[in-house]
């Protein structure tokens, strides 16, 4: 899954106990990116699932 903000994979942010995310998941690893958080594309998800 992508971040919806900076486009990039789950596995480039580090995992944090503090985010708001469901998978809690937390700022972006790469260094070019400035990406406090990740956020999901729930938006997409929901409107598969309904």
């Amino acid at each position: 899954m992508n971040c919806k903000r900076c486009h990039h994979t789950s596995d480039a942010h580090v995992p944090s106990q503090e985010s708001t995310s469901l998978t809690k998941i937390g700022k972006c690893l790469v260094k070019t990116c400035l990406c406090k958080q990740f956020v999901e594309p729930i938006e997409d998800i929901d409107d598969e699932l309904v």
